[in-house]
């Protein structure tokens, strides 16, 4: 019983020292043996095995790990850098007709730039005629949206009307715009 009480104790404090180092242990328990010396010697603790992962080290025979995060050459190559698009684009999400709206409705965003207090502008041209409105772009997390736009539809004809939605920045200048059809019945 002492035997057995010893091997657990020191099991007990090989993995305590493990697990501050990180590897996890996978403890045997062991019969106890006599040695022919002395029945009063403690039977010898059977090496821990330590359970692979990463950044672990593996079984006995096993080759070093390899770190997954290693440090980068350049501290200034770290992974806080932000992307810098190549420039800005609208992108129209949607273009249609809704009735419960009450008119052609048209959504979109602009890629490229992140800010507020910018204007997006819808207009909706057909033979000569144009008709417009505007919302304030309003930066979210990783462009300027444009939410919905509408152009009421009593003032329109049947047929095929070009939706162009732009976008200007708050000091005014025009940064990029785009073009789709929308059929009005």
């Amino acid at each position: 019983m002492a035997d057995r009480r010893v091997a657990l104790g020191v099991l007990a404090l090989a993995t305590a020292a493990a697990a501050g180092a990180g590897v996890a242990l996978v403890g045997q328990e062991v019969a106890p043996t006599v040695d022919a010396g002395s029945a009063s010697d403690p039977a010898p603790t059977p090496p821990a095995t330590a359970v692979g992962g990463p950044g672990t080290a593996g079984p006995a025979g096993t080759s070093a790990p390899v770190n997954p995060n290693p440090i980068p050459e350049d501290p200034a190559d770290v992974a806080t850098d932000t992307a810098v698009p190549e420039g800005v684009s609208v992108q129209i999400t949607y273009a249609t007709v809704d009735a419960a709206a009450g008119g052609v409705v048209v959504g979109g965003y602009v890629a490229g730039v992140i800010e507020d207090g910018g204007t997006c502008r819808l207009v909706l041209a057909q033979d000569g005629q144009s008709f417009s409105a505007e919302s304030e772009g309003l930066a979210d997390v990783s462009n300027t949206t444009c939410g919905q736009l509408v152009v009421p539809t009593g003032s329109l004809t049947s047929g095929t009307w070009d939706a162009t939605l732009s976008y200007s920045s708050p000091a005014g200048a025009e940064r990029a715009a785009s073009t789709t059809a929308v059929e009005v019945p």
